[in-house]
């Protein structure tokens, strides 16, 4: 299939299947990148990761992270990336982490991109960095476009290197719980991807949970997944007598021909790879609605009987008697599902900062080409959308706000104040 006719095919999806194409209209101007992509094609000048970043450039117009258009690896096909992180602190970038990059260190401080310094590069690239706030800034697209960058190694040195693509690691999903000290327990989600898994452990550490008097969970990095695979967690999440209190918000789903028919293909692929009772029922539901609705535009479908079965199956405990969620921009998806609803328990603390505030529009589904390219975008809207902070975005809150410093890359800070307000609370 040629690159041209998969764009055309890609702007007809936001033009119609997409959740947000409504309110939207008229945010895209497809016809600059559609002469850029012939203009390329013609010329034998464009590559699969090219393609990739022209695509993922048109996708910033709609101003929605929940969506993404992503290059496979094959044998034709090496995914690329620049191999390291970076966080955005008083216009320096300081890279967090460090994966396939190997000549310099987690700490060391980006101060200039080809040439220009960082604030100039955030007054001219708003839209691509997704976010106002500096500390929720996306930089990877900016960073892996570069040529060279100026940097300030750990023994103060000032280096220019040269930007090298790598061959992208796929990372590994981590759930972990573990004692940090006597009394607390900390648990680690990177993602709620695999109900069984996470149900399992939980399972496992059941008398754990019940005989610590603190848990912390660690959602900062939780790249979402599904919202039962939490469902278990809640009795310790919640005290005895207390339920999550807040009406549930009305979703609308675009029930257009090519929706349904992926969200049915993805239904079959839920079923093979779970047995969890909840997540089928809630499959088999939507199954029905989807068919039930097809082509019949945005339709408003009723999980209330399902929310209300989730929230009757547990019973919440006295103990754990203190949990602190850790949170952050990179939390996203069911991970903020997880963060709102144990906000309404009394025994919850949020520390850290706010997640990252995608759940207006949501519910993924995945259209592929020629196994080489996928495009995955939501197809359900909030009928309310949620209103935008200076600082937070859109992101669920914290109850208590730690502003990310360069401090973080060396020290837990986030975790060090958790383990602060146990001890107050303890003594």
């Amino acid at each position: 299939m040629k690159y041209l006719d998969i764009f055309a095919e890609i702007v007809t999806i936001m033009h119609q299947d997409y959740a947000g194409y409504e309110e939207k209209k008229g945010w895209d101007h497809p016809d600059y990148f559609t002469k850029k992509i012939e203009y390329l094609e013609t010329n034998e000048l464009i590559t699969p990761q090219l393609f990739a970043e022209i695509v993922n450039e048109y996708l910033i117009s709609f101003q929605d992270r929940h969506m993404y258009f992503n290059l496979h690896n094959s044998e034709r096909v090496e995914v690329k990336t620049c191999g390291f992180t970076v966080r955005n602190y008083e216009d320096t970038l300081y890279v967090t982490e460090v994966n396939e990059e190997n000549r310099f260190g987690k700490g060391a401080k980006i101060v200039s991109i080809d040439g220009q310094p960082i604030s100039s590069i955030r007054k001219l690239n708003r839209r691509m960095l997704k976010e106002s706030h500096p500390e929720r800034e996306e930089w990877d697209e900016i960073l892996s476009k570069a040529t060279y960058f100026e940097l300030i190694n750990e023994n103060e040195d000032l280096l220019k290197l040269d930007l090298i693509l790598y061959r992208r690691t796929p990372k590994k999903s981590t759930y972990a719980i573990d004692f940090i000290n006597e009394n607390t327990l900390l648990l680690t989600f990177s993602d709620f991807g695999d109900t069984n898994s996470i149900v399992s452990l939980i399972e496992e550490h059941k008398h754990d949970l019940l005989e610590s008097k603190n848990v912390i969970v660690d959602v900062r990095r939780n790249s979402g997944g599904n919202a039962h695979a939490f469902s278990s967690l809640l009795k310790y999440i919640f005290k005895k007598g207390e339920k999550p209190s807040s009406e549930l918000k009305v979703r609308e789903f675009n029930c257009s021909d090519r929706n349904v028919k992926l969200f049915l293909e993805q239904a079959k692929k839920v079923r093979s790879s779970t047995d969890n009772e909840e997540t089928l029922k809630m499959v088999e539901f939507a199954e029905h609605q989807f068919k039930t609705y097809r082509n019949q535009g945005f339709v408003a479908f009723d999980f209330s009987e399902f929310i209300a079965e989730l929230e009757n199956n547990f019973e919440g405990e006295n103990n754990p008697e203190n949990v602190i969620i850790l949170s952050d921009c990179y939390c996203a998806s069911a991970g903020e599902e997880f963060v709102e609803t144990s906000k309404e328990s009394s025994k919850v603390t949020i520390v850290g900062r706010a997640t990252m505030g995608i759940n207006d529009y949501s519910d993924i589904v995945c259209l592929s080409w020629d196994k080489q390219f996928s495009l995955c975008y939501p197809i359900s809207r909030l009928e309310q959308k949620t209103e935008i902070d200076p600082i937070h975005g859109k992101g669920i809150q914290p109850h208590i706000y730690i502003k990310w410093t360069p401090k973080h890359i060396e020290e837990d800070i986030d975790l060090q104040q958790a383990l602060k307000l146990i001890n107050k609370r303890d003594n």
